[in-house]
């Protein structure tokens, strides 16, 4: 794909700093239904307008789903106890053990799917992702949370990867919110353990100038330096960047010690802004950021590439 353009350098500016909570979990009653509109908004004009609407088409079933899941395992005092005392993550996502509500979600929202506009090829995995057996679905979702997945995954991600967004963000929004505290290194999750996808700066009474790096498995934030990697946690060659002539609501983080990025979204900008959404929807970044030397220091799972020579998500490259 090419582009005209380049990315611009911005002056840092930390801004006035409040002193916010540790942690916002996400309320699973809105949380997708907003990621949904966020998309549907973000779509009309978009070179990935039809891929957009897909992944909006996938919240929307994330939501529907999430009312009807069955009662799932949630972790207990002492397990909580447990992990606070030691450093771990409340719910691991390689430790810990899903129930069968992982799986009643994962039909759930193949079944919420069946009638959704989508792309040929979305269409083809969806129709191998729902005749999958429980064992074949566990299997898929093991292989893309330890990152092996293989070729013929491909086409499925999408779909595991919203049913475990579901599995864990149902989780993590039923936790008590005192539950979680900083781990260390402090750029992984506290309930999950996972790195993060994106970062946000607020802009809410309470919480100006206050950034929350933001997990793309259980929806988590969490409170985290203003001028620090998400990546490798160094404060040194920290720079943000946008397109020139472009929106400044998602700025891509650099940092010369690991040579990766992490887009930040600015909420002063849109507070509607979601991470997934914005991320999906701002790819112009990714290719210039790119192109000048960085790699993103966590791949979106919606935006899987199918391979090393095809850089756009699977799901629009036939849309």
């Amino acid at each position: 794909m090419s582009l005209k353009g380049r990315v611009v350098p911005e002056p840092v500016d930390i801004g006035q700093l409040a002193a916010p909570p540790f942690v916002r979990l996400p309320d699973i009653t809105t949380h997708f239904a907003a990621r949904a509109a966020r998309l549907d908004a973000l779509a009309p004009g978009n070179p990935l307008e039809p891929f957009l609407r897909f992944v909006a088409e996938i919240a929307r079933a994330q939501h529907t789903a999430s009312s009807a899941l069955p009662s799932g395992t949630l972790p207990g005092d002492d397990h909580v106890a447990f992990c606070k005392a030691h450093g771990f993550a409340l719910i691991e996502r390689l430790t810990w053990a899903r129930d069968a509500s992982f799986v009643a979600g994962a039909r759930a929202i193949a079944a919420a799917l069946k009638d959704a506009a989508m792309p040929e090829v979305a269409t083809h995995a969806l129709a191998v992702f729902a005749a999958r057996d429980d064992q074949s679905i566990d299997a898929l979702a093991d292989r893309l949370l330890r990152e092996e997945q293989e070729p013929w995954d491909m086409a499925e991600v999408p779909l595991v990867a919203a049913a475990l967004e579901l599995h864990w963000t149902r989780m993590a929004s039923l936790l008590d919110p005192t539950a979680p505290t900083p781990l260390d290194p402090r750029n992984l999750c506290p309930v999950c353990g996972s790195t993060a996808i994106a970062s946000v700066v607020e802009a809410a009474a309470g919480r100006q100038g206050s950034r929350f790096l933001c997990c793309g498995l259980c929806q988590t934030r969490w409170n985290y330096t203003r001028i620090q990697c998400a990546h490798c946690v160094s404060t040194k060659g920290i720079a943000y960047h946008h397109v020139e002539g472009g929106s400044k609501l998602v700025r891509a983080e650099t940092c010369d010690e690991c040579r990766t990025y992490t887009k930040a979204l600015y909420l002063e900008e849109a507070p509607e802004a979601d991470p997934i959404a914005d991320d999906l929807a701002t790819l112009p970044l990714d290719i210039l950021v790119g192109d000048a030397g960085w790699q993103r220091a966590r791949l979106n799972w919606y935006l899987m590439p199918q391979d090393e020579d095809a850089p756009e998500p699977l799901s629009a490259a036939s849309s």
